[in-house]
């Protein structure tokens, strides 16, 4: 089997609470399809994860960006620390209603 990726050597912590583990990961069309011993196979990308922690990404379930995502639509501030999604408008405060072009930003 060929990968588009595969990390390598990473140590996992996949959030089950089951103690970590030294594995590898196998993406293929942006979903994981391999977790373990990965050997003799191609793959697009390689990263080598030797000495590092290899996480799903994490949610972050308190954030102001419910502005900043209009002009920062990767939300870089979270993005740069392995969230992957986060919450807006549990504060009260939120941009809806708002121009249905814009909708996709507000609720996606």
């Amino acid at each position: 089997m060929s990968y588009d990726l595969v990390i390598k050597n990473g140590l996992v912590i996949d959030g089950s609470g089951g103690a970590r583990y030294r594995a590898d990961i196998g993406v293929t069309e942006r979903t994981i399809s391999k977790i373990g011993r990965i050997s003799g196979v191609q793959a697009k990308e390689t990263i080598d994860a030797e000495g590092h922690v290899v996480t799903p990404g994490f949610v972050d379930g308190h954030t102001h960006m419910d502005a900043q995502i209009f002009w920062d639509q990767l939300g870089s501030c979270s993005c740069y620390h392995g969230v992957t999604t986060v919450v807006m408008g549990n504060c009260g405060f939120t941009l809806a209603p708002c121009r249905e072009a814009e909708a996709d930003l507000v609720f996606r």
